[in-house]
């Protein structure tokens, strides 16, 4: 890991490089099979606006758990920048909508990419203040965190009704943007836990006290949130099963006709809420940083597995193009967790 550090401008330097190398792979290989680049910023923007968001509620409820964490958390938020970018780069790929050849007021090219770009720049500076007040600690935490979870709502709704729900227009579910923000605080808790794990194994024995209660009270919350995924995706599912209605049910029916996205769903299903809610019911498996590391993966791989599921029935995805743009993304966020006292320092003197 010490052969990652590196000093702040050679890290923007790679920032830089990273997105040329997407940019280049899109050029090449994505033209003929759109849908790589949408996975890579819905998966993406899940898991980097979730874990801010986590720190924003954190703050506005005044709680203390976080707090051997929260620089950590919030040191990963220069990476929301990179999402803006790619998201200008699927600019060029509207095409895959339906919607695109007879544009309305709102499904309107122009006006899709004015309004998701605002909000997702506007997610990146709030963040961004954010994070500066708390490595300063600054006095205008509580107002910058407000918001943030202001825009942080708003961009996970955009990204539900117009990223996903638009690709099967005219299909709609009115709880799709609740529990599009709902999962994004889930992915921040499981990453949160994912954190406390590495900083576990870095600190010394004496000084790791506040860290393992941080890491139970994350593991505690982690159940929490899985219950209210559980309770937004059945509300969703029941109304849809209810209604019964065709401009409603083609969502579940084009996926439960295909065996193999069926045995995806169940798998997700499985993923999200009975494994992590009968583990965490334990309380030998919350207090253990290693077995919440792997729970948290698993969730993890559940959310990476339901954005595949989002997108398959409708967009060729191309296996090696995802992979490595997948890739590169990881990279980064582990180039940015490891330099991560590099930023808060850089931030907090800047």
């Amino acid at each position: 890991m010490k052969r990652l550090e590196m000093k702040i401008g050679r890290l923007a330097g790679v920032f830089l490089s990273a997105l040329l190398f997407i940019v280049l792979i899109e050029s090449v290989w994505g033209p003929e099979k759109k849908g790589s680049l949408l996975f890579i910023l819905l998966f993406w923007l899940t898991l980097l606006q979730g874990v801010v968001a986590l720190a924003a509620v954190a703050q506005l409820s005044k709680a203390k758990w976080i707090l051997p964490i929260k620089k950590e958390l919030l040191s990963l938020h220069p990476l929301l920048l990179l999402i803006f970018f790619l998201f200008l780069l699927f600019g060029v790929q509207l095409d895959i909508y339906p919607w695109a050849g007879d544009q309305g007021i709102w499904l309107n090219k122009k006006f899709f990419m004015l309004r998701n770009l605002s909000f997702l720049l506007l997610a990146y500076l709030f963040a961004r203040k954010f994070a500066i007040e708390v490595f300063r600690d600054g006095d205008k935490q509580y107002f910058y965190a407000l918001l943030y979870l202001f825009t942080f709502v708003t961009s996970q709704t955009l990204a539900a009704f117009d990223w996903v729900m638009s690709l099967e227009y005219p299909w709609y579910s009115t709880l799709f943007g609740g529990y599009f923000f709902v999962e994004a605080l889930y992915t921040g808790t499981a990453l949160a836990c994912i954190f406390c794990y590495f900083l576990l194994k870095e600190r010394d024995p004496d000084q790791t006290q506040a860290l393992k209660k941080t890491h139970k009270d994350a593991a505690t919350l982690l159940f929490a949130f899985c219950v209210m995924w559980a309770y937004f995706f059945f509300s969703q599912y029941l109304v849809i099963w209810y209604g019964n209605l065709p401009e409603e049910v083609t969502f579940f029916v084009r996926r439960f006709s295909d065996p193999t996205l069926l045995t995806l769903s169940f798998i997700i299903l499985a993923v999200l809420f009975p494994l992590p809610f009968l583990s965490l019911l334990f309380i030998r498996i919350k207090s253990s940083p290693f077995l919440v590391l792997v729970l948290s993966f698993v969730i993890l791989s559940g959310v990476f597995i339901e954005r595949l599921v989002f997108l398959l029935p409708l967009l060729t995805i191309q296996m090696p193009v995802l992979v490595l743009e997948f890739v590169m993304m990881t990279f980064l966020f582990v180039l940015t967790f490891v330099n991560r006292d590099q930023v808060i320092n850089h931030y907090a003197l800047k």
